[in-house]
């Protein structure tokens, strides 16, 4: 399975798969540009279905957590004709 990083510079002509529509993905896409200064990562499946991971270091996660070093994972999705294949996801 491949993946697509997506970064500032590409995630104006990116899907993002989440279960946003409309005015929703693009509040949602204007808020991940915000925080990919912060160490935000999102990776995407080329594969065609839902299947994608959001990540943040957890000292800048917007989450009250106390896990310094660590990752918070903000969203994890498979789903679609992904779901139950046991695909990887990679960080």
């Amino acid at each position: 399975m491949s993946y697509i990083h997506i970064t500032e510079e590409n995630i104006d002509k990116e899907h993002i798969c989440c279960a946003m529509s409309g005015k929703q993905s693009l509040a949602k896409k204007e808020w991940l540009k915000q925080r990919f200064n912060e160490g935000l990562v999102f990776y995407r499946s080329e594969e065609r279905g839902k299947c994608f991971i959001e990540y943040i270091p957890a000292e800048n996660a917007w989450v009250p957590i106390d896990a310094d070093g660590w990752i918070h994972i903000n969203c994890l999705w498979v789903a679609g004709s992904l779901k139950g294949t046991g695909i990887p996801v990679i960080c």
